[in-house]
């Protein structure tokens, strides 16, 4: 994937601990988040993410540095590692005391397979799948043409994509805070809930990411050096962070509507050809596009150019959703009229 011989070592011991011993406390933490959530627990689903993610803040420091137990990128991985391991520990443990009040069970007795719950979890579970695997191969190839420019394109990509992430992860959550609740008025047939949801939910992700994208834009520089020094890394950073952070509004309008429409509505084939749209048919070659044009920056704004179209796409299929469901609704009410 691009790593040369100064990096590959730190590289191979940090996948060490996140994949290779990682990988299953990493997916069973999400799962059972996804697990409690399901039943409206949205505190409680968030208390046993952020518990892992403030003990990973708290411990990478001890992990990594030479004043600590000096690990280095090995220690980075480990926390990482442990972090997760303590959060699938607080959902186990939630789980466990409030049986008999939930209808979550991890007892081996009531594993079976139930061909209508299969389907119902694949039609949903593998645009999802096929969507978080495409993340991974763009983010693959957007680091791959970034180590033709050198370490120091490498280590300002990374920055960026962190800094990037945090706003990005704030309209993730706001996008599976309104799952439950979307998916519980569409079973019911209440559409103006569902349509009143949505459109809160739009209004705050995007306001909210549309500050941050302006103020990264801003002070792209100074936020890059608070994690390094470097000039060049510092130029790299501002042109990689302000190209990544301008997509942000568009991200948001998107992942709303897959996530909390699609998705919870159980709409999986539009949200797979959202995902097959987003990285294989606009973003990879969208790299390869301005990268070979407008290297050495291009590749920052592939982002920004797939989610504008698919913003206006996603949209356009919202409202011909609340339509459809407006009709649902308007023929349900002459039926139960005498």
């Amino acid at each position: 994937l691009g790593a040369s011989a100064e990096n590959r070592d730190a590289a191979a011991a940090y996948l060490h601990w996140t994949v290779s011993l990682g990988a299953a406390p990493a997916i069973l933490n999400v799962v059972l988040a996804y697990f409690v959530r399901a039943e409206g627990s949205s505190v409680h689903a968030s208390v046993g993410t952020m518990c892992g993610c403030v003990l990973n803040i708290l411990i990478d420091p001890v992990f990594i540095l030479p004043w600590g137990l000096n690990m280095g990128a090995a220690g980075a991985g480990c926390a990482t590692f442990l972090s997760n391991c303590v959060a699938c520990v607080y959902f186990l443990i939630l789980i466990a005391a409030r049986r008999g009040r939930t209808i979550v069970s991890l007892n081996p007795k009531h594993f079976r397979v139930s061909r209508d719950i299969a389907r119902g979890v694949f039609s949903i579970g593998i645009p999802s799948a096929l969507q978080n695997l495409f993340n991974v191969i763009s983010l693959a190839v957007l680091t791959r043409f970034a180590t033709a420019y050198g370490s120091e394109a490498v280590s300002a990509m990374g920055i960026a994509n962190k800094v990037y992430l945090v706003p990005l992860y704030t309209a993730m959550g706001i996008a599976l805070g309104l799952m439950p609740l979307v998916s519980y008025n569409y079973s019911s047939g209440n559409s103006e809930r569902l349509k009143t949801a949505v459109r809160y939910g739009l209004r705050i992700a995007v306001a909210f990411v549309a500050v941050v994208a302006v103020l990264l834009c801003v002070f792209a520089p100074q936020v890059v050096r608070l994690f390094i020094k470097n000039d060049t890394i510092i130029e790299y950073g501002t042109h990689y962070l302000r190209g990544l952070s301008l997509g942000l509004p568009f991200f948001a309008i998107d992942i709303l509507i897959v996530s909390s429409v699609f998705n919870a509505c159980g709409m999986g084939g539009r949200a797979l050809l959202f995902a097959l749209l987003r990285k294989v048919v606009l973003q990879i070659p969208l790299l390869i596009l301005l990268n070979r044009f407008f290297p050495p920056y291009g590749i920052a704004y592939a982002e920004l150019i797939a989610e504008l179209f698919l913003a206006v796409v996603a949209l356009i299929t919202l409202r011909k959703i609340f339509r459809q469901l407006d009709r649902k609704s308007a023929e349900a009410k002459q039926e139960v009229q005498p």
